[in-house]
């Protein structure tokens, strides 16, 4: 039987990078896409390294990237196409790619740098794109990268949805936390809650976990109608290890809950979460804990008066980037969730993390 092959026409994908490595990383992501592919994908590099005693210049590369065949399903081709500028000619970059694009199709912007590099060329492609997609554990600064998403989503002009990758890493972390308090007898210990310790990737040889922590005590805070007085403060004698005393509950029955983000240099961490532990009124009303065993499993365990201790784990392997891309290729609206988790995670940043990143 001669061999079918049809073309990916889902979607298009421009992915912005600032090293010559980035984009090896990002096309290699694009090559290893296994369920959703873009119909074209654009990579765009303006590397500030490569300009020194070199002329303002242009190289255009393209690839044909190729899906093997499966059972039911013909080989599925796409193109990747990339434009490598020095940066006298950054400016080009998205008046290059708008072309480049494949008509009457969603236009997603895979913004594959630190966000707190954003500038003109960011505003001149978010321009052009339905959806933004950045990571926020590759940015340096903390803060700077919760802020500059906060005002992004906080523009009052109708503009591109945004995902980030930290908060894609804590989808079984939130859902298993969820899980403690899904039947009707634990349900009520959410109010007690009153001290949270999360674990998070501190590592030289991976992106930092702790825009991801900040994120997941953003979910908890904006969920629970927590307050915080203000960002969170370092532990004297404890480097990287942020805490904070927030307020919760209403006028007459209020009360103080600890956060504290904790670093860890373990693999497993993974540019992401270790382990998150709660605590219910002093821990009389309840331990709860999740926490990562290895590549492919957390456990959960509860021990609370209201229900026998409990231990279980759940299959849920670390995500690649390509897994991370895949997912958010299939998104197209606003998520309100991560937004209220965002707002509060930027009010709590502290302006004096300066996160680690791969040597």
């Amino acid at each position: 039987w001669p061999m079918v092959t049809a073309r990916a026409a889902t979607l298009n994908l421009i992915a912005a990078t600032r090293t010559k490595a980035d984009a090896d990383r990002v096309r290699q992501t694009i090559a290893s896409l296994s369920e959703t592919y873009p119909s074209r994908a654009t990579v765009l590099i303006a590397d500030p390294a490569q300009d020194t005693g070199a002329a303002p210049g242009m190289d255009v590369r393209v690839d044909l990237l190729e899906q093997e065949a499966t059972r039911g399903r013909p080989a599925i081709v796409f193109e990747c196409i990339s434009v490598d500028v020095s940066t006298e000619n950054e400016r080009q970059l998205a008046s290059i790619a708008s072309p480049l694009l494949v008509p009457d199709l969603p236009d997603f912007l895979w913004w594959a740098t630190d966000t707190c590099q954003a500038g003109s060329l960011f505003s001149e492609l978010v321009g052009i794109c339905d959806r933004l997609v950045v990571d926020s554990a590759i940015s340096q600064h903390a803060a700077g990268a919760m802020r500059t998403l906060l005002e992004f989503t906080s523009a009052p002009s109708d503009h591109a949805a945004l995902s980030d990758f930290a908060w894609a890493r804590l989808t079984p972390w939130r859902r298993l936390t969820t899980q403690f308090f899904d039947v009707a007898a634990t349900l009520p210990i959410l109010d007690l809650i009153d001290e949270a310790t999360v674990t998070y990737a501190n590592s030289p040889n991976r992106w930092s976990g702790f825009t991801g922590a900040l994120l997941f005590a953003g979910w908890l805070g904006s969920r629970l109608n927590w307050r915080t007085p203000g960002e969170l403060l370092p532990v004297r004698g404890d480097p990287n290890v942020w805490r904070a005393t927030l307020r919760a509950g209403t006028a007459g029955r209020q009360r103080e809950v600890t956060l504290t983000l904790r670093p860890t240099a373990k693999p497993l961490a993974a540019s992401t979460l270790l382990d998150v532990r709660l605590a219910a009124d002093g821990g009389k009303a309840g331990f709860f804990t999740v926490e990562r065993l290895d590549s492919n499993e957390i456990s959960t365990t509860s021990d609370s008066p209201e229900l026998p201790n409990i231990v279980r784990t759940v299959f849920a392997p670390l995500p690649t980037e390509a897994d991370l891309l895949g997912e958010e290729l299939r998104v197209f609206g606003r998520d309100a969730v991560f937004e209220a988790a965002l707002a509060f995670a930027a009010d709590m940043a502290p302006e004096g993390f300066m996160g680690t990143r791969p040597r």
